[in-house]
């Protein structure tokens, strides 16, 4: 089953190079029911794929200057301080209370 990883990699990246989105609603799924992955380890690896396969578009995009770099700065702007905000809160919350917190909880 070894190679059902790097080919699920492909298709995902297939995917998202061919949209530009998609990635974490196609690999976390498939992290968990294909693969068997714990939800939150899932989640957790995907961040990891989603962070090394958008570092090498960015430079690739950024390279070819379709990036505007104002706009994605405004966009951080509000989306880091609402990121860290939500995994405090998650952090702090019991846990009897996160499927109450999360409308799409996962396994």
């Amino acid at each position: 089953m070894d190679w059902l990883y790097p080919l699920s990699g492909f298709v995902v990246g297939a995917l998202v190079g061919l949209t530009g989105m998609g990635g974490g609603s196609l690999m976390t799924p498939l992290l968990i029911l294909l693969f068997g992955v714990h939800p939150l380890t899932a989640v957790g690896t995907d961040l990891l794929f989603a962070a090394t396969t958008k570092t090498a578009g960015t430079a690739i995009h950024s390279k070819n200057g379709n990036v505007d770099w104002r706009v994605a700065g405004l966009l951080a702007a509000g989306s880091v301080p609402a990121t860290v905000l939500t995994i405090w809160v998650l952090s702090r919350a019991p846990k009897q209370s996160l499927p109450l917190l999360s409308p799409c909880r996962l396994g």
